[in-house]
């Protein structure tokens, strides 16, 4: 755009190159916030793949099907370097583990990986655990579902 207003012809003024400039910078940033948007929304699409993965391997351990989604809103200051289903991973170990020694005796019928540094939570049959970067998050939901017997 620059060297187009350079080469304009006479008769068109600074200020409309400068407009003209102005409109591109606009766009070019606009353009950038969509491509933002669009890599967040891939990384938290490849996020609930890996969860669904996850849990489908949970599933052949707890003998049923359980449901599984993963609270964004709780995971907005989550660092981008670190995967939220990967922190998440140790409490679905320690509900597999829960159903192997319960003779797969299934409590939870619904998994929620949040990003919040809640921990374990079981209410009626939703395993909600609220991960921290760095902690896995096994022993904290193993004691809240062998307490829950």
């Amino acid at each position: 755009m620059g060297r187009h207003c350079s080469t304009m012809a006479i008769g068109v003024s600074i200020k409309a190159c400068f407009s003209v400039l102005a409109v591109g910078a606009v766009f070019l940033a606009i353009e950038g916030a969509e491509a933002q948007s669009l890599k967040e929304l891939r990384a938290q699409d490849a996020e609930e793949q890996a969860l669904a993965r996850e849990v489908a391997y949970t599933d052949t351990q707890c003998g049923g099907k359980i449901s599984s989604s993963i609270d964004w809103r709780s995971a907005a200051d989550w660092p981008d370097n670190v995967s939220l289903v990967s922190s998440c991973d140790g409490a679905l170990g320690a509900l597999e583990a829960y159903c192997r020694n319960n003779n797969g005796k299934r409590r939870v019928t619904r998994f929620v990986c949040a990003g919040d540094g809640a921990g374990a939570s079981l209410r009626g049959g939703t395993l909600r655990y609220g991960a921290s970067p760095g902690d896995n998050g096994f022993a904290s939901t193993k004691a809240v579902l062998d307490g829950a017997n």
